[in-house]
């Protein structure tokens, strides 16, 4: 079962929105190894958990930020990213954003997602100071940190790689697109940027629009808008390149993720892969994390 932090302590930067973790929906013990070392980590409702390591050796670390309604809890036991991690020597951490006021906990990830009750928080900030802290850690590579995040934790990813590419080494952003405006963004240094999305995905629609579908909520970049927006920033070619399919998700028939990989990129790297058929919770089962973790790592 995966450790918990037994209790919160909320930071000034939390401080308008947090509130005690109840009890969520826990793995089963079958559902992956229990890790070699966990610790809880202060200011943030989250456990880092650390590989088998050497004496003297760090390890990478990846930042799973989980969507709206959800937890780190339930983004780690949803996946296989807690035993590809184990078994790869990368020390993992899923903080839970705060609760907004309809019990939901959030990441407010920029006006597109998710921040409906505009409540006065600076998650940017928060995770900064999370990645900052734990980077420092014994038994943690600073040097390279990668973030993934799906859905709203998908538009935090790439918010965060915007704003704070000097935290990061690459992310992952599954079915959570790119800012709408990059007027905050901070110029990159070297970075990669996967951008993953079912294209028939019905609450984040990969051709753009308002969320839901609903015009009652806000506007979204599209999954190739977000992925060419990266490509100019990084000084990639403006038209990317098909490579080999690859067969992302084991529920579906064949190769069903296309890949377009924009091509010399003067500092980084940048990929659009779009699911056929796949909606907008993705599985995220063996063996996407061994594909995903490829691209970031090289």
């Amino acid at each position: 079962m995966l450790a918990r932090a037994a209790a919160i302590s909320c930071s000034l930067i939390f401080a308008s929105a947090c509130q005690r973790t109840p009890a969520g929906p826990q793995p089963a013990a079958s559902a992956q190894p229990a890790p070699s070392a966990t610790a809880a980590v202060p200011e943030l409702d989250a456990v880092l958990h650390l590989p088998p390591q050497k004496a003297g050796q760090k390890a990478p670390l990846l930042v799973l930020l989980h969507g709206l309604g959800s937890s780190g809890q339930e983004l780690a036991a949803g996946s296989d990213w807690p035993t590809f991690a184990e078994a790869h020597g990368i020390a993992w951490v899923a903080p839970n954003g705060p609760f907004d006021r309809r019990g939901r906990r959030f990441w407010a990830a920029g006006p597109e997602c998710c921040n409906f009750d505009q409540l006065p928080v600076d998650h940017v900030a928060a995770l900064g100071a999370l990645i900052t802290r734990l980077g420092a850690s014994a038994g943690v590579d600073g040097s390279r940190v990668y973030v993934g995040g799906h859905s709203n934790g998908g538009f935090m990813a790439h918010r965060l790689a915007c704003e704070r590419p000097d935290l990061v080494r690459g992310i992952v952003a599954i079915a959570g697109t790119g800012p709408m405006s990059r007027s905050a963004c901070k110029a990159p240094g070297s970075l990669r940027v996967l951008h993953i999305h079912g294209e028939q995905d019905p609450i984040v629609t990969y051709p753009g629009g308002h969320l839901f579908r609903n015009s009652a909520y806000p506007e979204h970049l599209s999954a190739q808008r977000t992925a060419s927006d990266w490509a100019q920033s990084l000084g990639c070619d403006p038209t990317p390149s098909a490579a080999p399919a690859l067969n992302l998700e084991t529920q579906l028939p064949g190769a069903e993720t296309r890949v377009d990989a924009y091509q010399h990129c003067k500092a980084g790297a940048v990929e659009l892969w779009s699911v056929a058929g796949a909606a907008h919770y993705l599985g995220f089962r063996a063996p996407a994390p061994e594909a995903v973790w490829a691209f970031l790592s090289q």
